[in-house]
């Protein structure tokens, strides 16, 4: 068992509310999951070396953990524009820990959409997944996360992605429960006129507790980052959002963007949102905003004058923040499976 610090923002911002980080506990590895792979033409896989240089958005001390721990890498070439996407399906069904590292090599001016779908709907295991995203000039990744988690698992998810120039980045995260749940994606943001464009989903309900970092690093002129969550916190869930959309000298003409929409369905719930806009270049535009709160009166009067109780609303509207999200994947399958985790986790 190790004390480790996630999730670190990259400049300290509330010292005396203690949101800069998280203090968490990490077992040991017991192994590597081994998931369900369907591959596509054009991308080949093998073992390899995770890259020393990685930087992700869970933080040091996690890949440090990984290098310890001596994690195995595989690693997915894609070589060519994919007609269908790769799939990585992880059904979790003991209690250990578990651990993988990926690596994707997305060659220049190609297109690929990489599906990745995380359950531990019974256990109560420890699960980590770090991957390593490479775009190439003028390519396009997009990559969905499917997380449904027990109210008795662990699951630390963290990507860092290096984008040439003209590359893209496409993110979707959809987390549904989960006894402690880490989400770190930092995006380098090096070549001229890339883009990211993340988009998180998430429905916490009973103890659960979500932990997010998300970091925009701006280095090339012209870029730019859209960074939007749209979550339901329930019962006595919490969950804490740190987006940062870092200006660095030099990234003339970047812009970024992130939004946060929080609904909060009962009192005991905590929500902690953490915009962060850092700049040290001056010709670039950067807003944050965060909408946190329950139903606006006017909205709850009106369709309660339609017949349908409060509850009824809440629920409706709770499904329809994730449905919003879920909508984004390029994939009928995925967005059925949803769907369906949707329908047997209301309440």
């Amino acid at each position: 068992m190790s004390e480790l610090k996630l999730n670190i923002l990259p400049s300290p911002t509330w010292n005396w509310l203690r949101m800069n980080d998280t203090q968490a506990q990490i077992k040991s590895t017991d192994g590597a999951a081994v998931p369900q792979i369907t591959l596509t033409s054009g991308v080949s896989e093998n073992d390899g070396i995770f890259p020393a240089a990685y930087d992700g958005g869970i933080g040091v001390d996690f890949s440090k953990f990984l290098d310890d721990e001596k994690v195995g890498t595989e690693v997915f070439d894609i070589n060519a524009d994919t007609s269908e996407p790769l799939k990585l399906s992880f059904a979790y069904d003991s209690d250990k820990t578990l651990d993988n590292r990926f690596v994707i090599n997305l060659a220049e001016s190609k297109k690929a959409t990489v599906i990745m779908n995380f359950a531990a709907e019974q256990n109560a295991g420890q699960y980590s997944v770090q991957t390593q995203a490479r775009i190439a000039r003028g390519a396009e990744l997009t990559v969905v996360q499917v997380m449904r988690f027990s109210d008795q698992a662990t699951f630390l998810n963290d990507i860092g992605t290096d984008i040439d120039n003209g590359g893209k980045f496409n993110l979707v995260q959809i987390v549904l429960g989960g006894k402690n749940v880490f989400l770190g994606v930092k995006n380098r943001l090096s070549g001229e006129k890339s883009a990211i464009d993340m988009k998180l989903g998430y429905y916490m309900t009973g103890d659960d507790n979500l932990d997010v970092n998300y970091v925009a690093s701006h280095t090339g002129k012209k870029t730019t980052c859209d960074i939007y969550a749209n979550g339901v916190l329930r019962d006595r869930a919490q969950k804490t959002f740190r987006g940062t959309i870092d200006f660095i000298k030099g990234c003339k003409g970047a812009k970024g963007n992130e939004m946060e929409d929080v609904l909060l369905m009962d009192k005991p719930v905590r929500n902690k949102t953490i915009p962060v806009i850092l700049c040290a270049e001056e010709d670039v535009e950067g807003n944050h905003g965060a909408t946190i709160g329950k139903l606006a009166k006017d909205v709850l009067f009106y369709l309660e004058s339609r017949g349908m109780s409060q509850e009824a609303v809440y629920e409706m509207m709770a499904r329809a923040r994730i449905d919003a999200i879920a909508a984004e994947i390029p994939d009928d399958e995925t967005r059925e499976l949803v769907g369906k985790y949707l329908d047997e986790f209301r309440r």
